[in-house]
């Protein structure tokens, strides 16, 4: 069976338990209340989650080669709080885990980003299991054990509804060159965030850099601190407003990095490296006062000078999103988004060296529509374009035609 096949065929079997159970009356989870036990267990201070989404995705024209493939990722975990369990009050045990399958088309594509953003680390993995203190109505929050930067620093909820990885989750020029820690590969860290008002906070987190968080034989189980592993730091700082009544957001942070990194083109290496970022966001239409429907805006920056370790030293994207563009459709969401990646010298140097043409820039466009089945129900059928994959013009621009759905349990 293909890959494409067996992706049809898990739609499939995603859909119908969705159509039954929304006959059945189920709110925003497949599973329901359980008969009442969930809210119950919730009172009682145990919230227990979990989310399934996949793609099925196939390089129509261009790339490399054609080709299909189908990806899945199932995220679950509980949050206890300690306040209603032990008498702790303020904080909470957070305790998740991934499994990842399928694989992508990345390689048929040929580009520098992923098509199909549900690929990176094909395995289970233990992923959170941390301690937050929350104090002074919430203006100061400590978290710290097993997490990653991606949960805190330069995403945004918009980001989260391309199947490109160039948007998806978080600014992907911060990811490259593994120096940001991100989902599903946990390590140790802490960050505190520091909320002074309801339209300003602050953010500083500290993390662990080790070339083992990427194994899947260990699965996220490696405790160990080793003399070769570096330290990741972020900071960022956020403000929020409305423009009348519609909300607006932007921040402004770093990443300042100590590990041993390889440079391109070259056998040396850089031990200390910082890249900066930003993004904002706007609502522009409001179909009515204080509504969430309407059209949205947004855009991001990542830059470093350091060129001889980064792929991608200078990054944008622009989107716009339409919520509720249809009469009876509120929660349908209309994306469309486009990435410019410029790739560094040295990386072009090296690549040129190697006899495989000069990569200078790759662009993607995408276009989408979320389709909200039920509350706890999408899919979202998706076309990606992109040009010069890979950087060099080499190889002839793809067109990606793909459906992401997924499922609240």
């Amino acid at each position: 069976m293909s890959h494409a096949t067996r992706g049809l065929t898990a739609l499939t079997a995603t859909l119908l338990p969705i159509a039954l159970a929304g006959a059945a009356g189920f709110d925003d989870r497949l599973t329901g209340d359980w008969g009442g036990s969930r809210t119950q267990l919730k009172e009682q201070g145990y919230d227990f989650f979990a989310y399934y989404n996949a793609i099925v995705s196939s390089n129509v024209s261009g790339g490399l080669d054609s080709g299909s493939a189908y990806a899945g990722d199932l995220f679950a975990g509980m949050t206890f709080d300690l306040g209603k369990i032990l008498g702790a009050d303020g904080w909470t045990f957070n305790l998740s885990g991934i499994d990842r399958h399928g694989a992508s088309i990345d390689d048929d594509v040929g580009g520098i980003y992923s098509v199909m953003q549900l690929v990176g680390g094909q395995t289970w993995f233990l992923y959170n299991l941390s301690l937050e203190k929350r104090w002074d109505a919430g203006q100061h929050a400590l978290k710290f054990g097993r997490i990653t930067a991606t949960d805190d620093f330069a995403g945004s909820p918009f980001y989260g509804y391309y199947l490109s990885n160039s948007i998806d989750g978080q600014i992907r020029a911060v990811l490259f060159d593994g120096v940001m820690t991100s989902y599903p590969f946990a390590v140790w860290g802490a960050r505190y965030k520091y909320a002074p008002s309801d339209d300003f906070r602050a953010r500083i987190g500290v993390y662990q850099l080790t070339e083992r968080m990427w194994d899947p034989d260990l699965h996220g189980t490696d405790f160990t601190f080793r003399d070769e592993d570096g330290v990741s730091v972020m900071a960022q700082l956020e403000w929020d407003w409305r423009a009348g009544t519609r909300p607006g957001h932007f921040a402004v942070g770093l990443n300042n990095v100590s590990f041993e990194m390889p440079n391109f083109n070259s056998d040396d290496t850089t031990d200390s490296f910082i890249r900066y970022y930003a993004q904002i966001d706007q609502q522009v239409t409001q179909e009515r006062e204080g509504s969430d429907q309407g059209l949205y805006l947004f855009g991001t920056l990542a830059y470093t000078n350091q060129q001889e370790p980064a792929l991608v030293p200078f990054q944008t994207s622009l989107g716009a999103q339409y919520v509720g563009p249809i009469d009876g459709r509120a929660q349908d969401r209309l994306i469309f988004g486009t990435t410019y990646g410029q790739l560094s010298d040295d990386y072009a140097d090296e690549q040129e060296a190697l006899g495989h043409g000069r990569p200078d820039y790759e662009w993607m466009f995408e276009l989408g529509y979320r389709i909200q089945i039920t509350k706890y129900a999408y899919a979202q059928p998706d076309i990606q374009y992109v040009i010069q994959p890979g950087g060099t013009g080499d190889i002839s621009d793809a067109t990606v035609i793909g459906m992401q759905f997924g499922v609240s349990l």
